[in-house]
């Protein structure tokens, strides 16, 4: 394989940092009852797009980010369906990112394939039409085979996952991993216990409250029974898997809410899924109904999106870590523009190397982001003589750091998730064994932080 060797070279800036976002930025109107919205790069231009799944519509769409500075065109069918959940993962193993979708009210998990890589998707293609009360899907590698598999949540038939046999999209049947388990209606895939296989964590809304995690036992996708972490009387939904303490293991990010008294709250992981009690990040009454995490104010640990609102109004809020440990500070408000906000994730839509907010209102049909002008504060600023190559590369980058000492190398993906963390003074990253894409490495040296885009082959 021929590598192309670029030279990157960094502004080095002190590590004080504020994060703070401009005004609303409007991608569209016309998301009829957005429930849930997702960022992916749909036709492969190298900038992050918009797909929402439509309540109201009876639809699923995506919205074409035009020159990666984040004007939008117009809304693209991908299929009319009443859906209220989507995600996206390359199913078929072309390179390319597929559609998944549930539709509650017919019971199915289905997927969309991106046909050319350009955002032009195929017909449905079932995986399930049994799956009682569909609410959720999402795609991970539960076998660890190298393709990926589904898993779903939904009202009547519990948390399952279906095994993509052959890596091109070719599903078997349901693998029950919690049949009693009624409205689950948030799950998530993550290493609970730092073995290195994807375990399952879910959360039952409604009278049956309970959050549980599940190991996979053998990398292979058999589960254990539900480990429990909390059943206090919240409807802990949804939930969140994120290094919230920085001590390189998964903790639960959740959403607890009883009789209007709402919280955002996390549970500490011991690194091998033992879980302390609820940590409170806040408990203002804003009636939340979504949560993110990312690093919004560049400072190395993930902070917390969040909102809330009622029908005829909302807001968009974040919460910063203060120390890297779990601290928050108060909320920050970003917008009150959203009537019913239903959901908020962070990406980098205008590809200036930091994360942005997007958000969708559920009322005013209305999907929105909202640019991070997050100011360094800057002493000085001065040449740095760090190098950094090949670029791209599939597997080593080498890093000459000339007279500056290294403290520690991270690796974020376009949505904001650590994937790979190193400490000391290393002169080399491995990145062979995360997927192919674009990512930001951000180096901590004796004279301040560097972040650059580095893209996987």
């Amino acid at each position: 394989m021929k590598h192309r060797f670029f030279i990157l070279y960094f502004v080095s800036y002190s590590s004080f940092v504020i994060a703070q976002f401009g005004a609303q930025r409007i991608i569209t109107t016309e998301a009829d009852g957005s429930r849930i919205i997702c960022a992916a790069d749909v036709d492969g231009d190298g900038n992050i797009d918009m797909l929402s799944a439509n309540n109201f519509g009876n639809n699923l769409t995506w919205y074409k980010n035009l020159d990666g500075l984040g004007n939008f065109g117009p809304q693209n069918i991908i299929a009319p369906l009443d859906t209220i959940h989507v995600s996206t993962a390359d199913i078929d193993g072309d390179g390319d990112m597929d559609v998944l979708a549930v539709s509650h009210l017919n019971d199915l998990v289905v997927w969309y394939e991106n046909l050319d890589g350009l955002g032009n998707f195929s017909s449905q293609k079932v995986i399930s039409n049994i799956t009682d009360g569909a609410y959720v899907v999402i795609a991970a590698d539960i076998d660890g085979d190298g393709d990926m598999d589904v898993i779903s949540g939904s009202d009547n038939s519990g948390i399952a996952w279906y095994e993509n046999t052959d890596g091109n999209g070719n599903f078997g049947l349901a693998r029950i991993i919690n049949s009693a388990a009624p409205i689950a209606r948030s799950i998530t895939a993550a290493d609970i216990d730092g073995d290195e296989d994807l375990d399952i964590v879910g959360s039952n809304s409604g009278p049956y409250v309970k959050l549980s995690w599940y190991e996979n036992l053998d990398g292979m996708g058999n589960f254990s029974p539900p480990e429990v972490v909390d059943t206090s009387n919240f409807a802990m939904y949804p939930i969140y898997t994120i290094d919230i303490d920085g001590d390189n293991d998964m903790d639960i990010l959740v959403i607890a809410a009883v009789s209007g008294a709402d919280k955002v709250a996390w549970y500490e992981n011991d690194g091998i899924g033992n879980f302390g009690s609820q940590i409170v990040i806040s408990d203002e009454p804003i009636d939340v109904w979504s949560i993110y995490s990312a690093d919004l104010d560049q400072d190395g640990d993930n902070d917390i999106l969040a909102t809330g609102g009622g029908a005829f109004d909302g807001e968009i809020v974040w919460f910063e870590n203060l120390d890297g440990t779990g601290s928050f500070g108060s909320k920050n408000v970003i917008s009150i523009e959203h009537q019913f906000p239903r959901s908020v994730i962070a990406a980098d839509i205008d590809n200036d190397g930091d994360m942005d907010v997007i958000a969708s209102s559920q009322n005013d049909d209305k999907i929105a982001w909202y640019e991070n002008l997050t100011i360094l504060g800057v002493g000085e600023n001065e040449s740095s003589s760090i190098k950094i190559y090949p670029n791209p590369t599939d597997g080593l980058l080498y890093i000459d750091a000339n007279t500056e000492s290294i403290i520690g190398i991270t690796v974020f993906d376009v949505l904001g998730k650590k994937v790979l963390q190193l400490q000391g003074n290393k002169q080399q990253v491995d990145i062979s064994t995360i997927e192919s894409g674009m990512y930001f490495l951000r180096i901590a040296t004796d004279r301040g932080e560097f972040v650059q885009k580095i893209i996987k082959e």
